[in-house]
């Protein structure tokens, strides 16, 4: 068991060593494209996911307080 300890640490030491050449891609070609903003629709469909994500969460969490009691 302490060998795999060992070989698993030698593995991340020589891994994290390798890393530091790594470089972050260059700019594509052309001008960057301006993020899409979130018009109306797509506001209104985040809003009613959340609460309906919201209304899902805290039922499930009234049914396993229920179970517990």
């Amino acid at each position: 068991m302490k060998m795999i300890n060992k070989i698993t640490t030698v593995v991340f030491v020589l891994l994290g060593g390798l890393s530091i050449f790594a470089q972050p891609p260059g700019p594509g070609p052309g001008p960057p494209e301006p993020p899409a903003p979130i018009d109306g629709v797509g506001l209104l469909i985040l809003l009613l996911a959340a609460i309906l994500l919201g209304i899902y969460v805290i039922y499930k969490h009234k049914l396993k307080t229920k179970a517990l009691v």
